[in-house]
């Protein structure tokens, strides 16, 4: 069973903008994380300009977006 949804409306939240670097930082409930990168994917033009969306990272706490643990250097 396929089901779709046609104009519908999500909530979302721009947290950080940074222009040079063209990434944001977006804030949308957890159970909308499918519909929005699916709909970033689709988008293909902005205002007759081609675009594109990458995902760097997910998380369910917006902490964990502030810092890479990976790079986390100890005294």
């Amino acid at each position: 069973r396929l089901c779709v949804q046609v104009g519908a409306a999500l909530p979302v939240d721009v947290l950080a903008y940074e222009e040079k670097s063209l990434c944001a930082v977006l804030r949308v409930i957890s159970g909308g994380l499918v519909k929005l990168w699916s709909a970033l994917t689709l988008q293909g033009f902005y205002q007759n300009r081609r675009c594109a969306f990458r995902v760097l990272q997910t998380s369910p706490f917006l902490l964990a977006l502030a810092g890479n643990s990976r790079e986390l250097v100890l005294d």
